[in-house]
């Protein structure tokens, strides 16, 4: 007995540390997947929410001269989904033009849905997953758009 004991003691250990270690993480599966907008929910508070308040206010420092404006809110057609939104109120620009990118939650992915009225086509739709929103991935895709904006305001003056 003590010879079993010695040979398969520390391997049946082992197995017993390994079963115990899958129990937990299936259990905080779990406990994730009950709840699946809590982790869309700290990607929203940690990383887009004080993003978005960033370029808010740098583009409020210039909103004056620029007569630009930016928004952000929750999205009234997506439930989950926060908005940045960009305006300007051009006097001599006849159409108003918006321009807007929502993050919102589906089937354990991040969709950004990104649309406007710059006369540049239907609005895209883009899914990642909730590890690929990082600080880098939102100041590009904020940056991206604001360039993008204000390009296309630009155009409208030739």
């Amino acid at each position: 007995m003590n010879a079993l004991d010695d040979e398969l003691g520390p391997l049946l250990h082992k197995l017993e540390k390994k079963l115990i270690r899958q129990r937990l993480q299936n259990e905080k599966r779990k406990r994730e997947d009950l709840d699946p907008d809590k982790w869309f929910s700290e990607i929203s508070e940690k990383i887009l929410l004080p993003i978005m308040i960033e370029y808010k206010k740098f583009l409020e420092t210039n909103e004056k001269s620029l007569s630009l404006s930016c928004a952000i809110e929750k999205s009234h057609q997506l439930d989950e989904g926060i908005m940045f939104e960009l305006k300007h109120s051009i006097p001599i620009l006849k159409q108003d033009t918006v321009r807007r990118i929502t993050f919102f939650p589906r089937k354990d992915r991040v969709h950004i849905f990104e649309e406007g009225t710059l006369g540049d086509g239907h609005p895209v739709e883009l899914s990642y997953t909730r590890f690929e929103i990082t600080q880098e991935f939102v100041r590009k895709k904020l940056t991206a758009l604001i360039k993008e904006y204000v390009e296309k305001l630009l155009t409208s003056f030739k």
